[in-house]
């Protein structure tokens, strides 16, 4: 087995172990490997010999050996343990958590850290069983596969919502002809609100509303709810994420 530094690195940090073998035909085993105080030479063996008596050598990060006296201490190969079953440990990590390798590294044990959520992770939690997605022909359909496409939800109605919201943004876009928002000269415009009877066109006057379709003007705003029906456009004003 090549000698480097990662074999060291294995060593040391428990992931392999095994037999060194020295030029002399020595071998001794890994568990005398240590960590040396020394940047030039960051790694020491220690041999017992036959008669009681102990050494040690040093080497260097690439696993070379640099000694006048004691050439003798060079490895020149590594016979790892077959069976390692005997040497490991099971740790269970709660879902929540994972290794935090780099400081595992540093302070030589294992180090947990909190789990970073992800949508992936929101996906496998809200779409195991059936769920509802959108049809390439535009209508929410029920499916129970692809959980982590972005058209996924829990139920029709969210999506029913979604694609009402999206065609008065589409309607916004065409009657509002280019214009824009304009903060300079407090031309913020207006937006339309759900109320529990009947639906009120307001007018936005700070940025505190992004969240909205915004329309030019109030007459603007009123014929999007003439072209797509006041049914269609309380879908689009419903409350999402509940």
């Amino acid at each position: 087995m090549e000698i480097n530094k990662q074999l060291f690195e294995d060593v040391l940090s428990g992931k392999l172990q095994g037999t060194f073998v020295l030029r002399n035909g020595q071998s001794i085993k890994s568990n005398t490997l240590k960590r040396s105080n020394s940047d030039t030479f960051p790694y020491e063996i220690i041999i017992k010999y036959d008669n009681q008596t102990t050494d040690y050598g040093t080497y260097k990060s690439n696993g070379d050996f640099e000694s006048c006296s004691t050439s003798y201490f060079d490895i020149i190969d590594f016979i790892p343990y077959t069976d390692m079953k005997q040497n490991e440990l099971t740790i269970e990590i709660p879902n929540d958590k994972i290794i935090d390798w780099d400081e595992s590294k540093k302070q030589n044990k294992i180090v947990l850290k909190d789990k970073q959520l992800t949508y992936k992770d929101v996906c496998e939690k809200l779409f195991k069983d059936d769920h509802y997605t959108i049809a390439w022909e535009g209508y929410p359909i029920e499916c129970c596969s692809a959980i982590y496409n972005a058209s996924n939800a829990t139920t029709k109605h969210q999506l029913e919502c979604i694609l009402a919201k999206n065609k008065l943004a589409n309607v916004a876009k065409y009657l509002n002809d280019g214009w824009k928002p304009d903060c300079h000269n407090r031309n913020f415009g207006y937006f339309l609100c759900k109320l529990p009877i009947e639906i009120e066109i307001i007018q936005r006057d700070n940025y505190k509303f992004n969240n909205n379709v915004i329309f030019k003007s109030k007459e603007i705003a009123q014929q999007a709810i003439e072209i797509l029906g006041e049914e269609t456009i309380k879908l689009a004003l419903e409350p999402l994420g509940i």
